[in-house]
């Protein structure tokens, strides 16, 4: 896996490097080999990687203490309820499963003959989710063969099938049956104390359905079958010419499969199922003439030039139908009520043309320049061809004779370019006014659908960096790079009013920069035959900045975000911001913002500037808190002992915030009475005085406002492996096999966050009933033959 970001690596790519290059090359056998079978067999467990969040809800003792403090519950009221119920519930290890399994199986064969090679594998993967309901369970085999025909002429087929089935469960967001199902009252038990077995449907009290019996009775299947045949005919008629010519096919058929059954307590006899399909084509065709040349054995000149042609076509169908009535007879045409069908279609195609011209003197000294036209069906007819650049420079020190002598410097490398790249990542067809049609009487009738929007063209980004590469000492590496990114023609989903028909309209309009660093250090502690030790960190530093707007606006809140662009700063967070709880009187209070929202109010200067009375409309401004978090990285040290190898990888974001709005469902006894608490809701003010989290108890405790944005800021231990090389000597002794290799490896195992939710990992403005990640201890055995 290789991943280009630089605009002279990522230009030939085009439209679709917009966001960067990730180059994946699947494994191929070589020449003149023997056949090598390799084996691995992997199998884990997987748990919650955080519970911190599900155990700060109240146990029984806890809960109905505060209710009698809080004045919600009399303690009369409350002895009644614990007369009947008198459990002490962790409700989270009732909705996610606990050491759910997964193992992986992957074997293949390589090899080769005088004039070709092969590669073949086969793999199988499956994975239990958490939640019920949820699986994942794959199945994949590829198939790569390159044979020289003759010494001119190369020819290739690499085919990767793979057939998945998997299981999402749907009760995240606001749901009960899930997301918020830690909301559930912990003197209630889901277990049936007649059978010692789980509620087959409701539990009482609770009155929600058990989650076992909701997975069993509304079910969810959807399966993909892909496929990804390509191949390439390679000419080289003159030495240091080749031309080349290839297409590669990405498709999938999916089905997925919903369905009710007639015996659901909540929808008895009224079973319902619902089948769609979909299927998705993408061809590629590309086309190159290359020409390698040297002059005087000091100057390499490449010049590259080619055609590129993608054409993508998706179709799908749907049908439903209810009202069934046997568990055993779900299929559409059992359902006699609500019978519906659905069908669509789409398409869009790209064709490019493109150049690149290196050359490099006396391996020191090298200068590229790339140029590429795009055009993109997904732009109006006068609009749809834009074509971008990019020239990069690269010099290596290291190789001047002036450093010849100078033996603790191992690598220097100085490099820099500018280019530009452009966007069309859109919907299909927003540059055109559609029609669409509805039924009316019997009869079809036809309306405007869409707006379009003929003047829409392509997004435009102008990147520029400059970077140093570095050695010393034979130990010490590291790449640094500074970069500045342009978005301008962005496409922005513009608002309009309502009046019009339409809320919104894509646009090319605003602009915004990106700028800041990417760093990557490693040294070698130790490195000899028997023993390695090398620590390594990597991070990025980035700044944003909005630098204009459309309709000259100063600001723009994305509706149902909380997030704003205002020009002149970075992405921020515009919500009510919270000042605090009046000791004197326990009221809630906010800052007023100021006469223009988008600029920070200074809340210590003027700390009467606020009011007790909510109004989101009102009070709304820019808090001052990025969208974006400026470093994200990680470190971790690979070390290497006579076969035992232990490698470790940490992951890191400073500065991340997140609105964690379930907050506003676990932290409000008065607008949720009734429902579990985080125990946070302890701290509320009793009397004049009191410094607390809360206001008074019969008061909203929370809204949504500034108080809800959380610092997420993480540091993670992503994996850990340890493991063991069996020594060669025993191989040789053993004769059928090769080598051994036995290991360990953890996932998720540790986190450090200040984060009150169950993950700060996820990337998202909102968090609310997200499926966390999950700890993973997985043991593995590889084998070759």
């Amino acid at each position: 896996v290789t991943v280009l970001k630089d605009a002279s690596e990522t230009a030939i790519y085009g439209s679709r490097a917009a966001n960067g290059v990730v180059l994946i090359t699947t494994k191929k056998g070589r020449k003149n080999a023997e056949p090598v079978i390799n084996v691995g067999v992997q199998y884990g467990f997987s748990n919650l990687a955080n519970t911190d969040f599900f155990e700060r809800l109240m146990n029984t003792e806890q809960l109905t203490n505060f209710w009698v403090d809080a004045g919600i519950y009399s303690q009369g009221q409350i002895d009644g309820i614990l007369a009947e119920n008198n459990a002490d519930t962790r409700w989270y290890k009732y909705y996610y499963k606990e050491d759910v399994p997964m193992q992986q199986v992957n074997v293949s064969a390589q090899g080769g003959s005088e004039k070709t090679s092969y590669f073949i594998s086969g793999s199988y993967y499956g994975q239990e989710g958490l939640a019920y309901r949820s699986d994942f369970e794959r199945f994949n085999l590829r198939s790569n063969v390159t044979t020289n025909i003759a010494d001119w002429l190369k020819t290739g087929v690499n085919i990767g099938m793979a057939y998945v089935t998997d299981q999402t469960n749907p009760y995240g967001s606001n749901s009960t049956n899930r997301g918020l199902a830690p909301l559930a009252q912990p003197f209630y038990s889901p277990i049936n104390p007649e059978t010692g077995e789980r509620y087959e449907g409701v539990i009482p009290g609770w009155n929600r359905y058990d989650p076992v019996y909701l997975a069993n009775n509304i079910t969810y299947d959807r399966n993909r079958f892909q496929i990804n045949p390509s191949a390439f005919l390679e000419l080289s008629p003159l030495e240091g010419l080749t031309m080349r010519s290839a297409i590669g096919f990405d498709g999938f058929d999916e089905r997925v499969t919903q369905t009710r059954l007639p015996s659901y307590v909540g929808s008895l006899n009224n079973g319902s199922n619902a089948e769609d399909f979909r299927r998705d084509v993408l061809m590629t065709v590309s086309n190159t003439v290359e020409y390698d040349f040297n002059i005087a054995e000091r100057h390499a000149i490449t010049v590259l030039g080619g055609h590129e042609f993608s054409d993508f076509d998706r179709e799908g169908f749907g049908a439903s139908s209810n009202g069934h009535t046997d568990d055993r007879l779900v299929l559409l045409e059992q359902g006699p009520n609500n019978r519906n069908v659905s069908q669509y279609k789409s398409e869009w195609s790209l064709e490019s043309y493109f150049a690149r011209l290196t050359y490099g003197f006396s391996d020191k000294y090298f200068v590229n320049a790339t140029i590429r036209e795009d055009g993109s069906s997904r732009f109006g007819r006068d609009n749809r061809k834009a074509t971008f650049w990019a020239v990069g420079a690269r010099w290596n020190v290291i190789n001047e004779n002036f450093l010849t002598d100078v033996n603790w410097l191992d690598n220097l490398v100085l490099r820099a370019n500018i280019g530009t790249s452009g966007n069309s990542d859109i919907g299909f067809y927003n540059s055109y006014a559609l029609v669409g049609t509805n039924q009316y009487q019997g009869q079809t009738g036809w309306s405007l659908a869409t707006p379009g929007n003929p003047a829409l063209q392509w997004e435009s980004q102008e990147a520029a960096s400059v970077g140093l590469e570095l050695g010393l000492f034979n130990k010490f590496r590291a790449t640094v790079e500074y970069y500045e990114r342009t978005t301008s023609n962005m496409l922005i989903d513009v608002p309009y009013p309502y009046t019009t028909g339409f809320s919104q309209v894509t646009e090319n309009t605003g602009s915004l920069k990106n700028y800041g660093f990417d760093v990557a250090l490693e040294f070698d502690v130790v490195k000899n035959e028997d023993l390695s030790i090398t620590p390594y960190v990597t991070f990025n530093y980035n700044q944003n900045k909005v630098t204009e707007l459309f309709q000259g606006r100063d600001y723009w809140i994305i509706p149902n975000t909380g997030v704003s662009w205002a020009v002149g700063q970075p992405v921020s967070y515009f919500y009510p911001v919270f000042a605090g709880v009046n000791p004197d009187n326990g009221d809630a209070e906010w800052y007023l913002p100021n006469e223009d929202p988008d600029q920070i109010v200074n809340n210590r200067q003027d700390p009467d500037a606020v009011t007790n009375q909510f109004n989101t409309a009102a009070l709304q401004q820019n808090t001052g808190i990025d969208r974006y978090a400026p470093f994200n990285g990680g470190f971790g040290l690979r070390a290497n002992y006579k076969g035992i190898f232990l490698q470790s990888h940490f992951a890191f974001s400073s500065g991340k915030y997140m609105i964690n709005n379930g907050r506003y469902f676990f932290e409000n006894p008065n607008v949720f009475p009734g429902f579990n608490q985080n125990d946070r809701v302890q701290d509320f003010w009793r009397e004049p005085g009191d410094q607390t989290l809360f206001p008074r108890a019969n008061v909203q405790f929370t809204q949504f406002d500034s108080n809800l944005i959380e610092d997420a800021s993480f540091i993670r231990m992503k994996t850990l492996t340890l493991g063991y090389n069996f020594p060669q000597e025993l191989m040789r002794q053993i004769g059928f096999v090769d080598n051994v290799k036995v290991y360990m490896t953890g996932r998720n195992l540790l986190t450090w966050t200040k984060y009150l939710g169950p993950d700060p990992e996820v990337d998202t403005n909102v968090a609310l009933g997200t499926n966390p990640n999950t700890k993973q201890l997985i043991f593995g055995v590889d084998f070759q033959f």
